[in-house]
């Protein structure tokens, strides 16, 4: 049903904060039109020099992925449009299409496969523009996918489990990469003079091959003779460890091979070493910076869960926000606004990374004009953040293990990480909790475990016995461990001081947490606490505290000079998919009691993620606001950030601050000192704002 229209006046107030942003889109309209019809007029260059990916901050990145009948390549680009892009957006770089997964390039190149015509050279014209302003210029680039190159070159695609040559995918065992894809990167560096290239469809493209070159290098390789073709089938893990093999080697050919003719072309590939590939970076992978694309859904969770897996990994790097969401089934899409963009990139920035926000370009490769609105206030809201976020180093509180051995048992894909779902529920809650949460990779944390006063083992059913036994060494020396999950409590029953009543299995029950109650479906295992082990919590059959509990839930005990605490129930799920503060809170009670002194504290609202960070011998908190219906998929668009008020910010330092500030803007906020701590009130927090001890 139709909703009635409602008139109402619009007050004076409104019209006077409202007064500039109106008449500023006037002018920028009636520029944008003009710029069409003018002739390029050099304007002021944005950057004295070029600015290397690795110290960039802020990007825009556009791609079209033509298809076989795109012509008329060109036709509405011109230079001032790509200068107006650039004046509005003040970026560090630009990437643009290239070729995109049908295979078709959107340039005339003498190497692949183009579009049917070309009115201009879009990227002869872009670099141009980016060259005065001292712009880096990037390209799109579908890596691995190809389905040009797969369907003229059958013989060269993977095959698929069924023997069928992959309509999208070329095979590593074929000569892609020699033919195509180094060829055609050596032209855009060298006859283009491009800076770099961001390729696409790698990673999460990538499936087991069962091209002939294939298994007879698997057989010879590992004497396995049986060709496991279902993920049930033995050997089958043992195969697709073999396919990621193959995938570095891939990388290193194409790195070394490009960088030999053009050493300054920088080059990634998309996803790589991220929480879909949570793998060392070996020293000669030849790639020169790090990126991904966020999910264009829930994008404020994904970012702090992809965020923090690149962050985990000491690199430097950024992320993509998709500018509008998307239903993947029906390709229907939403546009975002600038508010809910800015909310997607604050987490990014917050812990050291750089953003890019990915538009469309339009069918013969030109710029949509709508988006410079939406792209110029995305920069004014990054460009003032680069001094505060960009370098900055987090000051360790709570470890979150990412266990590679354990990702590779729960995954069936080469690289995925869509069946660790739950480890991203036991990050929520710590976040909503107000807990600076740092996820490190397995070889990451046996680095820096010494760093963190808590480590938390979330629901992995196993992890490595190198790490178990560095773990056991880092509680027994004075470490504080919380092992989280029916499964993942198992191996360490001996230090929780607990005794196996009965083996995991699902149960329904209510978690208890101050008097609140939350039913959960969830695997439990029953056990018996030992003398000197302290229960923290208990199941009970109904939602009454008046009921008998059945089963203990939590408990903690000292082991060496350091305390361990377990929890016997499995919630990462159950917060991804029925977000409760019954289980946020639970997290927050054990972890507060091993850590009852963290650099920060925040009461206030619970609708606010905190990053400890220091740079230039500043302590800077990142706070980020992180109200709004995100994980909702009925939600598409959000034009409405609601602040937050008069939060109370305790923060731990040696020395009374010289001086405490609001960043960006350096507005002096008001402190008090007492016994190691500075107390601060934030007046207001609209999305992302800094504070700057000193």
């Amino acid at each position: 049903m139709k909703a009635k229209k409602t008139f109402s006046f619009i007050s004076p107030d409104f019209i006077f904060r409202n007064l500039f942003l109106l008449v500023s889109c006037f002018f920028m309209s009636f520029g944008l039109v003009y710029s069409q019809s003018r002739k390029y007029v050099k304007s002021s260059q944005l950057h004295q020099s070029k600015i290397s990916r690795e110290a960039s901050f802020w990007g825009l990145h556009f791609d079209q992925h033509l298809s076989a009948t795109s012509s008329h390549v060109g036709a509405q680009l011109t230079e001032s449009m790509v200068d107006s892009l650039l004046l509005y957006g003040r970026p560090d770089y630009i990437q643009v299409d290239c070729k995109g997964h049908p295979g078709i390039s959107s340039y005339p190149t003498q190497v692949g496969k183009q579009a049917i015509s070309f009115d201009k050279d879009p990227l002869a014209l872009i670099r141009k523009v980016t060259d005065h302003h001292r712009v880096s210029l990037y390209v799109h680039y579908s890596g691995v996918r190809d389905s040009n190159y797969a369907s003229q070159h059958p013989d060269q695609a993977r095959v698929q489990s069924d023997g069928k040559p992959d309509p999208g995918n070329t095979s590593f065992w074929g000569d892609y990469s020699d033919k195509l894809l180094i060829p055609q990167l050596k032209e855009l560096a060298l006859k283009y003079k491009i800076d770099g290239a961001w390729i696409d469809g790698e990673a999460w493209a990538v499936q087991p091959d069962y091209h002939p070159a294939a298994l007879a290098e698997f057989k010879k390789g590992t004497g396995i003779e049986s060709i496991p073709y279902k993920t049930s089938d033995k050997y089958y893990k043992e195969f697709v460890e073999f396919n990621r093999t193959s995938f570095l080697k891939y990388i290193k050919h194409y790195t070394k091979e490009v960088h030999a003719a053009a050493p300054y072309f920088q080059l990634c590939s998309n996803w790589a070493f991220s929480d879909m590939m949570p793998e060392p970076i070996p020293s000669d992978i030849g790639l020169d910076f790090y990126s991904g694309d966020n999910d264009p859904t829930n994008s404020l969770n994904k970012a702090n869960w992809h965020a923090r897996a690149l962050a985990g990994q000491g690199i430097s790097f950024d992320l993509m926000a998709w500018s509008f969401s998307m239903n993947f089934k029906t390709g229907i899409r939403a546009p975002k606004s600038s508010l809910q963009l800015c909310q997607e990139l604050a987490p990014v920035i917050s812990l050291g990374g750089g953003v890019q926000t990915y538009f469309n370009q339009k069918g013969d490769v030109s710029f949509k004009q709508k988006d410079f609105r939406v792209i110029k206030e995305l920069a004014d809201f990054i460009l003032p953040r680069r001094d505060f976020c960009k370098g900055v180093s987090i000051i360790p509180q709570v470890a979150l293990l990412y266990s590679t051995a354990a990702w590779k048992q729960s995954v069936n894909g080469v690289y995925s990480s869509s069946k660790v779902e739950k480890i991203q529920g036991i990050l929520n809650s710590l976040l909503d909790g107000q807990h600076a949460v740092e996820l490190l990779m397995t070889h990451q944390l046996l680095k820096r475990l010494d760093e963190f006063p808590v480590v938390v083992i979330p629901e992995w059913q196993m992890i490595e016995p190198a790490l178990e036994t560095a773990l056991r060494k880092y509680v027994f020396q004075g470490g504080k461990l919380i092992v989280a999950g029916a499964q993942a409590t198992t191996r360490f029953d001996d230090i929780l001081g607990v005794k196996e009543i009965k083996t995991t299995t699902l149960t329904r029950g209510y978690l208890n947490v101050a008097d609140r109650f939350i039913e959960l479906e969830s695997d439990t295992r029953l056990v018996e606490p030992l003398p000197g082990t302290l229960v923290l919590n208990k199941l009970f059959p109904l939602d009454d505290l008046a009921e008998k509990p059945f089963a203990v839930s939590a408990t903690m005990t000292n082991y060496g000079k350091g305390k361990i605490a377990g929890i016997y129930i499995s919630l990462g799920e159950t917060y991804l998919n029925s977000t409760s503060p019954v289980v946020r809170d639970l997290f927050s009670d054990i972890i507060n009691r091993l850590l009852p002194d963290p650099v920060v504290k925040i009461a206030g609202s619970h609708q606010v993620n905190v990053v400890p960070t220091t740079k230039d011998k500043k302590i800077l908190i990142q706070l980020i606001n992180t109200s709004g219906n995100h994980a909702n998929d009925n939600v598409k668009g959000l034009d409405e950030v609601i602040p937050l008020y008069n939060l109370i910010l305790s923060v731990s330092t040696k020395t009374k601050p010289q001086s405490v500030l609001l960043q960006p803007g350096a507005k002096v906020l008001n402190f008090k000192y007492l016994n190691g701590r500075t107390e601060i009130i934030i007046p207001k927090l609209p999305i992302h704002q800094i504070v700057e001890i000193k």
